[in-house]
């Protein structure tokens, strides 16, 4: 790694994790942080909550961690003319993450956060003369309701579950249109725990369903047995944007996802009873929870036809870890974490699955 690079949406579980890859790599880059924040000050404040978050004892190399306050919706991000010049003298690469996840945003909302805000930080780029990567962060499900496999050159499907896909999709094509950019887009598809330890940030989407079903929860299910379920676990996620971000020539799409590995969702309910030692559940007709059910943004996840092909993004970080080998860590995690009432440190985190290990 070389050369300092700016990220935005570092307090995201995504960027946290690229953070703490970035700190521990000997090697690793300074970062440039924007965030949400008013002033210097309140900036330094969200990012000292992403290291309590990360760590137990700061590592030495924080130092080559530089708050920038920022805000996604404002003219210019709002960044003050000094920090503007800094960033234009140091920053050679861009990793631009930060986005509303929300599923139930109006749409003119989301667009305003997801659309124009990729749009500000791409104006942002333009004014850094030493510019040699401009990563975007999108989602797999750009793909929409596709019932077929969708590869790295599909620019986009149609169809969308919510507003948080259709929003994704408009900011990648702005990104491919921009040839005035050396870009690279990278599409996760449901991100879930480090497969090591399991530690997360953010318990949502899969996380749901799995507390439910650990729990007991819910004696019938409203999914397709034969639907896709595609997750990955954070780090690989961050290892396919760092080589997109430094690799010489990498460009274009570049899918982050567990691909063919991916179970159906009658696999993976099998596979988390059997962990759990719980009754399986029957399956009903996809559609079927009441509208105000706290399941329901998530339950069209469980009707998935799309697999993704993960051919270049194979060829550039690997292969995507089978999911079955770290489910357990997830769970585990999950459960001592209390599904985030009691969360833990990735620091703690990962010590405490050696010290499991070594037993």
């Amino acid at each position: 790694m070389s050369g300092a690079l700016l990220l935005t949406g570092g307090t995201g579980f995504l960027g946290m994790e690229l953070i703490a890859r970035m700190l521990e790599a000997e090697d690793g880059p300074d970062i440039y942080l924007a965030v949400r924040a008013r002033d210097a000050d309140q900036a330094r404040g969200r990012v000292d909550e992403i290291l309590a978050a990360l760590y137990e004892s700061l590592p030495d190399s924080v130092d080559r961690l530089h708050p920038v306050a920022a805000e996604l919706t404002a003219p210019g991000l709002a960044i003050a003319r000094r920090e503007r010049a800094e960033l234009a003298a140091n920053v050679e690469r861009v990793i631009h993450c930060a986005a509303s996840i929300s599923f139930t945003l109006p749409l003119d909302e989301a667009r305003d956060i997801n659309l124009e805000g990729t749009r500000r930080v791409m104006e942002l780029a333009r004014e850094l003369p030493g510019l040699e990567r401009f990563v975007h962060v999108s989602t797999a499900y750009v793909a929409g309701r596709s019932p077929t496999m969708f590869t790295e050159d599909d620019t986009g499907g149609s169809d969308f579950r919510n507003t948080y896909e259709q929003t994704k999709l408009e900011a990648e094509l702005a990104v491919a249109e921009a040839h005035d950019l050396p870009s690279a887009i990278v599409r996760p598809s449901i991100v879930v725990g480090e497969t090591g330890s399991g530690w997360t940030s953010a318990f949502n989407v899969l996380y749901w369903p799995l507390q439910a079903f650990t729990r007991g929860l819910l004696a019938t299910v409203p999914a397709d047995p034969e639907g896709v379920v595609d997750m990955v676990p954070v780090d690989h996620v961050a290892e396919v944007i760092e080589r997109a971000t430094f690799a010489p020539d990498a460009s274009g799409r570049f899918h982050a996802v567990a691909g063919e590995r991916a179970p159906s969702v009658s696999e993976l309910i099998g596979e988390i009873c059997r962990e759990m030692d719980r009754p399986v559940p029957s399956l009903s007709e996809p559609g079927t929870l009441p509208s105000d059910h706290p399941a329901t943004i998530f339950a069209a996840y469980f009707d998935v036809k799309t697999r993704f092909d993960d051919r270049r993004a194979r060829e550039l970080a690997g292969p995507a870890p089978e999911p079955f080998d770290y489910l357990p860590q997830i769970l585990d995690y999950a459960r001592a974490a209390r599904w985030g009432k009691r969360m833990l440190s990735r620091e703690a985190a990962r010590s405490r699955a050696a010290q499991t290990a070594r037993t």
